[in-house]
């Protein structure tokens, strides 16, 4: 449990000493090491606290071993925080210290970064690098906020020492301090990564071959270069015999309509409309920590609000995910990670194609009025005989 030991009307003093003197006390410190010492944004720290000495019998029952780690007041407000605005906590808690239970402790983490890699649901809850553990356990989670912005070029000072539980009281005892260095920026890299993107989603048919060129073209491609991505996948008029792996359609079941789709770490077993939730809902089978893309037709499922749009739900396993969405006049397109051992992915909007669309309604009628006229006839033939 993250404590408080700094109130907000003392935070201004947080580098500074309080009248609480440990080392008279008889509390001794144990040996702290961090690796690495200096690293740009997205670095990977690692903080060992080992061979802790016991502390003395007659200790006031309030104290506690804390760590001070300055990383995310220097991000801003939009992270989650204690200490009244510093990231401080109990490494060693009071009933730890009491006891004496002074096992090693490892605290990992990984500074924010726009280049981390992006957040993932597991187990419901979204699980980021940045998160911070203590043997291997998450005390702090960070989300979407560890890949929003770069740790702030500097020095900082991570601070340890022994404090009174929710009090002004502490005494700091160690510092060490963590250089962040500006980021190496590799454009070639980003630059691939963005074309890949580009062409895989077009080589899955998610995007139209004019939107293709359009955005290669955007990212200094020529019309040669173009060319030469098209004839890799085999979207070249000419190239007969030679087809790419299909990913989808998918029947929407009870309805005439076919989706297109693509998928990674899983398959689909269906998708149906779910009408009374304005719903549809996707089943799968997922061996491992995946991402769906599906294009959704307006007339098989939309979000409205009034005549404009309106945003999407989307719903895995019961718990609402962030999702990426692309949009056009006819369709809307949804890109989705979910974890593995996912089961049902729901995408809520305010209108789905009901069950048995109007074509298939409208054959069940003259199927049925043809029984009838025959029927009659029939019967009318019996009559007469």
């Amino acid at each position: 449990m993250i404590l408080l030991l700094i109130p907000i009307s003392n935070f201004s003093n947080i580098y500074g000493q309080s009248e609480f003197d440990s080392e008279t006390m008889g509390l001794q410190m144990p040996n702290i090491t961090m690796s690495p010492i200096s690293g740009p944004p997205g670095t990977e720290v690692e903080i060992k606290v080992t061979d802790m000495p016991s502390a003395p019998d007659d200790l006031d029952p309030r104290v506690e071993f804390f760590v001070y780690l300055p990383f995310v007041s220097a991000i801003g407000s939009n992270v989650p925080n204690n200490c009244a605005g510093e990231s401080c906590f109990a490494l060693y808690s009071f009933e730890e210290v009491g006891k004496n239970k002074f096992a090693p402790k490892t605290i990992t983490f990984t500074l924010f970064s726009s280049t981390n890699p992006k957040p993932v649901v597991e187990a419901g809850w979204m699980e980021s690098v940045c998160d911070l553990k203590i043997n291997g356990q998450t005390i702090e989670r960070y989300g979407k906020a560890c890949i929003d912005l770069d740790q702030p070029v500097g020095d900082y000072d991570l601070k340890f020492g022994w404090g009174i539980e929710l009090s002004d009281n502490y005494d700091i005892r160690k510092t060490l301090t963590f250089t962040v260095i500006e980021k190496e920026f590799v454009p070639e890299q980003r630059q691939q990564d963005e074309d890949e993107f580009v062409i895989e989603q077009f080589e899955q048919g998610l995007i139209s071959e004019s939107e293709f060129k359009e955005r290669l073209a955007e990212l200094g491609y020529d019309a040669e270069e173009i060319r030469q991505a098209q004839a890799l996948i085999g979207k070249l008029d000419h190239q007969e015999g030679f087809q790419t792996p299909l990913k989808g359609p998918i029947n929407v079941q009870g309805t005439d309509y076919e989706l297109t789709y693509a998928i990674s770490g899983g398959v689909i077993n269906q998708v149906f409309p779910d009408t009374e939730a304005k719903s549809l809902i996707v089943e799968i089978d997922s061996i491992s920590n995946g991402t769906l893309a599906i294009k959704l037709p307006r007339e098989v499922l939309d979000a409205k609000f009034g005549e404009e749009d309106d945003d999407f739900f989307v719903v895995i396993d019961g718990l609402e995910v962030d999702f990426d969405e692309t949009k056009t006049g006819n369709e809307r397109t949804i890109t989705v990670d979910f974890p593995q051992g996912a089961e049902e992915i729901e995408i809520i909007g305010t209108f789905v194609v009901p069950e048995f669309g109007v074509i298939v309604i409208t054959i069940l009628i003259i199927s049925v009025f043809s029984v009838i006229f025959v029927s009659r006839s029939k019967l009318g033939f019996y009559t007469k005989i």
